[in-house]
C-alpha cells in the first residue's frame, strides 16, 4: 500500500513538472501569455492538491494524525524553526555558488542554462497578479507539498527498509531531478541533503518546510530585485512575517 502510494506521489509530482514545461515554454525573453499562465497554475494546483489529498489517505490508512506522522508534536518547536532560520541562511550562498559553478559548467559543455519555468514568469510578466499567485505557490504550497512527500513519506519509507544512506542521498537526488531543470539540479540536491539531515536532527517536518519556504522566498527575492517591482517586494516581506508568526502560533514550544 505505502509503496503504491509512494509511486503515484512520485509520478503526480513529475506529471505536474512535464505539464508546467511544456505550457510555459517560451524564450527566455518573451513574455508567456496570459492563458498558458492560467492553464499552467491550474495544473500545477491541481497536482499539488491531488498529492496532498493521497498523503491524507495515507495517515488515515495508518491509523494516526497528521500531527503525529510529521512530528507537529515535537516539544521543541521553536527551537526547530530557529534551526531552520539559521541552516538556511548557511544554505543560500552554497546553493547560489553551486548555481552559479552549474552555469559555467554547462556554457564550457556548449549547453543553454535556462531557468525554471516559474522563473521566467517572474523574470517576463509585468502583471502583479501573476507575481502574487506564483509566490504564494513558491513560498507556500511548494515547500508543504514537496517536503511532505520527499521528507515526509519517501525518505523515511526507504530508510525503514534498511537503507539509511540511500534514503538520504536517494531522495535528495530525486528532489533536485523532478524539477527538471539541469541549471539547478545540484544546487537542489544539495537543498535535499541539507533537509532531510534538518528532518533527522529535529524529528519535525515543520524544520524542513519552513527552511525551504524561506529559501524560495530568498530566490524571489533575488529574481524580483531585478526587476525593481516593489509592490511584490513588499508582499513578499509580508508574507515572510506572516509565516514566521503562523508557525510559531500554530506550532508553539512545548505542545
Amino acid at each position: 500500500m505505502d509503496f503504491l502510494v509512494v509511486t503515484a506521489l512520485l509520478s503526480l509530482l513529475l506529471l505536474g513538472g512535464i505539464l508546467s514545461h511544456l505550457f510555459s515554454k517560451a524564450p527566455a525573453d518573451v513574455p508567456v501569455d496570459v492563458q498558458s499562465q492560467v492553464v499552467s497554475f491550474g495544473i500545477t494546483l491541481f497536482l499539488y492538491g491531488a498529492i496532498l489529498v493521497l498523503v491524507h489517505l495515507l495517515v488515515r490508512s495508518r491509523g494516526t494524525s497528521w500531527r503525529k506522522a510529521f512530528g507537529f508534536e515535537s516539544p521543541r518547536q521553536l527551537s526547530a524553526l530557529f534551526l531552520a532560520v539559521g541552516v538556511t541562511f548557511i544554505v543560500l550562498p552554497i546553493a547560489w555558488y553551486l548555481g552559479n559553478l552549474s552555469v559555467g559548467v554547462m556554457e564550457r559543455l556548449r549547453l543553454k542554462a535556462v531557468p525554471q519555468p516559474s522563473v521566467q514568469m517572474l523574470q517576463t510578466s509585468a502583471s502583479f497578479g501573476p507575481q502574487i499567485f506564483l509566490a504564494i505557490l513558491a513560498i507556500v504550497v511548494a515547500p508543504v507539498t514537496e517536503e511532505l512527500l520527499f521528507r515526509g513519506i519517501l525518505y523515511p519509507f526507504i530508510k525503514q527498509q534498511g537503507y539509511p544512506k540511500l534514503a538520504l542521498w536517494g531522495t535528495a537526488v530525486l528532489f533536485g531531478v523532478l524539477h527538471l531543470n539541469l541549471m539547478t539540479f545540484v544546487p537542489l540536491t544539495f537543498l535535499g541533503l541539507v533537509l532531510a539531515w534538518l528532518y533527522e536532527t529535529t524529528d519535525d517536518l515543520l524544520a524542513p518546510i519552513f527552511a525551504h519556504g524561506l529559501f524560495n522566498l530568498a530566490n524571489f527575492f533575488q529574481v524580483i530585485l531585478e526587476n525593481q517591482s516593489l509592490g511584490v517586494v513588499l508582499f513578499l516581506l509580508l508574507c515572510g512575517v506572516l509565516l514566521a508568526l503562523l508557525a510559531y502560533r500554530l506550532f508553539p514550544s512545548g505542545r
